[in-house]
């Protein structure tokens, strides 16, 4: 059974549904982070965070998108000595699958920026050339010094693509990053749904509470302040009750937005991409228009995970001996914006096979 299949198979419903034991996740979608992997920070390494994780960061989920959203959308083509090559191979513009091409790069570059791998099945031809290409749910893989292993099964050199990112993926370089912008959105949180000053609740009473009665009082006063009775509590003549300070909400602002520039710092985005602001003092990015913005996009964001895919899917045993992949950013760099196009599933691209037979 090839890989395609051992792909399909993992991903079918009863396969799905077969995993929803003790262990697994009935509902949760193929292409989450690895339960078993991710989903738990051991003591020896307290910085590791999961996908989920890492996109619940506002400024991380737009970094997400702008990433992919705008490289996904550029096809790929074959060059030689720089120009398009007159046939194309045909896993470029097919995948023959559920999954349409634009679909394929979106989560291969997915993987690339918070893994730094990216996994993709391969169908052959009876000369050996690839026909078709489908991207490995991450979670689905692994690697180790035997090969590559599918959903536990060893897979041939010849059956998969395993492409290298940039770098070994945000959720490792930018970990403390990640969980720094998500502690400070918790807070901001905390504060919003408790704006009223912190308070000490004093007993100045003959007769001590109970640790059950000063725990009823905590949670009562608590349940108060965030109540829609404009946070009007009631104590007797035995508490006493002392404002110990208020949170300073300037602080959180400024600290959520130190937090996102650090996230784009980390994506390589300009930080106006993701509506952060250079702290005081700083410099400013100004764009005179659309296309410019693009560029920018481009040259920070985009270039390092371009060419990671590009040099991969270019060697030999992908394409032709002679030939070269590229991105194609006419659409993305132009200077007027049309109607948003992007790669599909093309079934009349023809084989450089059935070419020949006409």
């Amino acid at each position: 059974m090839g890989i395609l299949s051992t792909i399909r198979d993992a991903l079918a419903l009863p396969a799905l549904a077969a995993s929803a034991g003790s262990d697994g996740v009935p509902f949760e979608s193929p292409w989450a982070s690895p339960n078993h992997l991710l989903t738990v920070s051991p003591p020896e390494t307290p910085d590791r965070v999961t996908r989920a994780y890492a996109m619940s960061v506002p400024a991380v989920a737009r970094a997400r998108r702008l990433i992919v959203g705008a490289l996904a959308r550029c096809p790929l083509e074959a060059r030689t000595n720089g120009e398009r090559a007159t046939i194309q191979p045909r896993w470029m513009t097919r995948t023959d699958d559920l999954a349409s091409p634009w679909f394929r790069m979106t989560w291969t570059v997915d993987d690339l920026l918070f893994h730094g791998w990216s996994l993709w099945g391969l169908d052959r031809d009876s000369t050996g050339q690839v026909i078709r290409a489908t991207r490995v749910p991450y979670h689905l893989w692994d690697a180790s010094e035997q090969g590559v292993i599918v959903d536990g099964r060893p897979v041939p050199d010849d059956e998969v693509c395993l492409i290298p990112g940039p770098d070994e993926g945000l959720l490792t370089t930018a970990a403390a990053t990640i969980r720094h912008a998500a502690e400070l959105n918790r807070l901001a949180q905390r504060a919003a749904d408790t704006p009223a000053a912190q308070v000490l609740l004093k007993d100045v009473g003959n007769t001590p509470l109970s640790d059950d009665e000063i725990k009823a009082l905590i949670e009562s006063w608590a349940s108060a302040r965030r109540g829609v009775n404009g946070g009007v509590a009631y104590t007797n003549a035995s508490i006493e009750v002392h404002e110990m300070g208020k949170s300073d909400s300037a602080l959180l602002v400024a600290g959520r937005n130190a937090a996102a520039l650090d996230i784009a710092r980390a994506c390589g985005i300009p930080a106006s991409m993701i509506d952060a602001a250079p702290a005081e003092g700083g410099s400013t990015i100004t764009y005179s228009n659309g296309d410019h913005r693009n560029r920018e996009l481009v040259d920070y964001a985009l270039a390092p995970y371009m060419a990671a895919v590009a040099a991969r899917l270019g060697l030999d045993d992908m394409v032709p001996r002679g030939h070269a992949v590229a991105f194609d950013l006419t659409d993305l760099t132009s200077a007027t914006v049309g109607d948003i196009e992007v790669p599909d599933d093309d079934r009349d691209t023809p084989t450089p096979e059935e070419t020949r037979r006409g």
